[in-house]
């Protein structure tokens, strides 16, 4: 995994400490060398591309007049979250405008020495420009608006993941072959690192102020979700990187730990010349191979495919499974689990499923469709009267028609149930996408909603001869019990957390509007928005200058109406309905213990049996 020749040269005492200081370039991080006749635009960079002042305020600029125009959420945002649009766009170009640029001119650029300074504090100055777009895109708290970089910067890790249990950060997992190199390379003794001991304070600060202070840069639609991704953050990051190559760490058991940041450069990514030259300036050095990080750009998350770390994953449930069965997904990934959890005698059917972007589950060599693979297992229960836990805790969402198919599986015979809503946004780009239909569909139905044409045309002309913000909230089909299944009566209980998101939020709030399940955890994620597009017209935003992309969600959707007999819900439905930073709450709380951390999230089976034998 690693090169020992580059380790041991990097990982002696002096490596593991801050870079010693250089007078001349910290000279230059006080003032940007910026000369009348200094090489600007394009050749700014003396190394490598710089983004300088005017390149900033474009990219800038062009996110934010995307936002204004297309961004589904603007106006509800000021509601939920207290979002100032006006003041966000004046604080972000006012940074830039302070940031300055760092320039060099042509004739300064034959001193090699200063060369070489210029291209350290231009890395640094671009890291920090990427930063500052993170925490741009974070002040709208939605999980599924981020900032994608076009070439992804490394990702920075230390050996341990942390998790929040209980309210305290804690030591989940460790990569053993890291944690063993290192100290054979540098002779730290890291032999006290144990997992579930509490993390007190990194570098000098509360672990919990370090938390909030990641937490800034983190885009999420709850509160949760932000947590729960930067306490992860906190060793394993692709943003804000320190300017030293160590973390000081201090442990409840094992007192005060120095653990060595390493930078992942897998060999299949293209590498970026900022960020490397921002790792050879502070000496922080490459593990020269993958380590099996990926980022979901749908979901904004990492994925730990392919990870060597020991110890707590909350997909990791296998061991208490019994009659295990795996299914992977279209790309390879274990997307389903079924099986049985035997608790005191009693047998209860387990099904996990981690994603709704899949159109099929494939488990040896036999291939099934998404709706098929649940389907027979549902039916499985049916025929052996058992009830069902229906693990949701880690997953990303995908196509948005398949929560309400899977509902349909779990209804009982006869019932009906209202279906999830929709809503729109009027802007230019909703308005092109959705007229042309328009004329082609009166008198017909919607494929996608309960309307007809007539309806729904009606519904769109209104809210625009009225300059409204949306249209309101409108109802897609109703959701009848699956005529394969033909009626599930059991008990169920649905585990949720805050990483159940977009398509599994609406999976949670249709399982609780129709009192089908009781749900067990803490709450869905609190997505309320997604994208519509087709072959011409989408929301993807790039910058002009190629660095940044954004796909910008540009619909609405939100919880069932009470009544089959309104189709389209009041003027200002949207408010009320959307599910936008409006989680659905767990029936039962319950979140992580030292038990799931070291047995596999066993008391998670454990709660859900428990409240199924009181159900």
């Amino acid at each position: 995994m690693f090169k020992t020749s580059v380790l041991s040269v990097l990982l002696m005492t002096s490596a593991l400490s801050a870079m010693p200081a250089q007078a001349g370039l910290l000279d230059l991080f006080k003032k940007p060398n910026i000369q009348s006749e200094a090489v600007k635009d394009v050749y700014s960079g003396v190394k490598f591309t710089y983004l300088d002042t005017e390149d900033r305020l474009l990219i800038v600029n062009s996110f934010l007049k995307t936002v204004e125009l297309e961004y589904a959420l603007l106006p509800l945002k000021a509601e939920r979250v207290g979002l100032d649009f006006k003041k966000v766009k004046a604080e972000a170009l006012a940074a830039e405008e302070a940031a300055g640029s760092i320039t060099l001119s042509a004739a300064d650029r034959k001193d090699p020495v200063l060369k070489d300074k210029i291209a350290e504090l231009q890395a640094v100055a671009n890291m920090e420009f990427l930063d500052r777009m993170q925490l741009l895109v974070a002040k709208f708290e939605d999980t599924h608006f981020g900032i994608n970089e076009k070439i992804s910067r490394p990702f920075i890790y230390n050996g341990i993941r942390l998790f929040r249990v209980q309210g305290k950060v804690v030591i989940g997992s460790i990569e053993p072959k890291f944690i063993s190199m290192v100290q054979k390379l540098s002779g730290a003794d890291l032999s006290g690192l144990r997992v579930g001991d509490e993390v007190l304070a990194i570098d000098g600060v509360s672990v919990e102020d370090k938390v909030n202070e990641l937490k800034a840069y983190i885009a999420g639609s709850s509160d949760e979700f932000r947590d729960s991704q930067a306490v992860r953050s906190l060793t394993l990051r692709n943003f804000k990187y320190d300017k030293k190559n160590y973390i000081n760490i201090r442990l409840k058991s094992a007192g005060f730990l120095k653990l060595p940041t390493f930078v992942n450069n897998p060999t299949s990514e293209t590498l970026r010349p900022d960020a490397r030259a921002f790792m050879k300036l502070f000496n922080i050095p490459s593990d020269t191979a993958s380590i099996g990080i990926t980022f979901d750009r749908a979901t904004n998350k990492w994925t730990d495919s392919g990870l060597a770390f020991e110890g707590y994953s909350v997909r990791k449930i296998q061991g208490n499974i019994k009659g295990l069965t795996e299914y992977t997904d279209d790309g390879g990934s274990v997307g389903l689990r079924t099986g049985y959890y035997i608790n005191k005698g009693k047998t209860y059917g387990y099904m996990q499923l981690m994603t709704f972007a899949t159109k099929n589950f494939k488990t040896g060599n036999t291939t099934q469709t998404f709706l098929d693979a649940i389907r027979n297992f549902i039916i499985e229960l049916k025929e052996n009267e058992l009830p069902l836990i229906f693990d949701l805790r880690s997953n990303g969402g995908g196509n948005g028609n398949f929560p309400s198919a899977v509902l349909s599986m779990l209804a009982e015979e006869g019932v009906v149930y209202p279906g999830a809503t929709s809503g729109m946004r009027i802007t230019h780009y909703m308005r092109q996408l959705q007229e042309p239909f328009m004329h082609q569909m009166v008198n017909a139905e919607n494929e996608n909603t309960i309307l007809t044409g007539d309806e729904f045309n009606a519904m769109f002309e209104d809210a625009i001869d009225n300059r409204l913000d949306y249209s309101p909230m409108y109802a897609s089909d109703p959701t009848p019990f699956d005529a394969k299944v033909k009626g599930f009566s059991n008990k169920i209980v649905a585990l949720v957390t805050a990483d159940c998101i977009s398509a599994c939020d609406k999976m949670s709030f249709l399982l609780k509007s129709s009192k089908r399940a009781t749900i067990i955890g803490t709450h869905s994620n609190g997505t309320g928005a997604g994208y519509l597009s087709t072959s011409e017209l989408d929301t993807e935003w790039t910058d002009p200058l190629r660095v940044l992309s954004s796909r910008v969600p540009n619909y609405l959707f939100g919880l069932p109406g009470n009544s089959f007999d309104i189709n389209i819900f009041e003027a200002d439905s949207v408010s009320k309905m959307c599910t936008e930073n409006m989680p659905t709450q767990a029936d039962v709380t319950y979140s992580n213990t030292m038990v799931d951390i070291t047995r596999n999230n066993l008391g998670w089976l454990q709660k859900a049996a428990q409240v199924l034998e009181e159900k």
